[in-house]
């Protein structure tokens, strides 16, 4: 009997360890706090060690450029290389939104042109067409003084008079 459940147990034991899911989890379930510790600590590290490694690595590159002053003479006319190249290509776009906006103004001047041509002179003085004259109001309501109607005045107190 003893036999058997050891027996029972080994296959238990032998899935679990087969099966990589249940396995992972476990591993998790066991040490996941210090997998997360290590890796607050392996952040925080390199979060303070990157300064000074770059601060290495820049006197890494001065000192050899230091020793050869032909690498620094070539780093530096790339430098200016790709400084003209950019300052170039700024001009080049520059120009085009020029050119682009010199376009839409062309097209805006023969629009309106067309305008004028089309409508007559009531168009460029800012009238719209349809209007009778200056004394034309479409919303005064007739131009009768008797049946005129101004709403009444707001107060800051709602409903009534302030104070009474």
């Amino acid at each position: 009997m003893n036999h058997e459940r050891n027996f029972e147990e080994h296959i238990v034991q032998e899935n679990t360890m087969t099966n990589p899911v249940t396995f992972v989890l476990q591993f998790l379930a066991s040490y996941g706090w210090y997998i997360i510790g290590a890796s607050a600590a392996l952040l925080y590290v390199c979060h303070k060690l990157r300064p000074r490694y770059e601060q290495w690595k820049q006197a890494r590159e001065d000192a050899e450029y230091h020793k050869d002053p032909d690498k620094a003479l070539a780093r530096m006319e790339a430098i200016q290389r790709a400084r003209d190249k950019q300052q170039q290509l700024l001009l080049e776009a520059s120009q085009r939104a020029l050119e682009q906006q010199k376009e839409r103004e062309e097209r805006k001047r023969q629009e309106m042109a067309e305008r004028l041509e089309k409508y007559g002179a009531a168009t460029q003085a800012g009238h719209r067409l349809g209007t009778g004259g200056d004394d034309y109001l479409p919303l005064s309501g007739g131009g009768g003084g008797a049946s005129s109607y101004r709403a009444p005045k707001r107060s800051a107190c709602g409903g009534g008079g302030c104070g009474r």
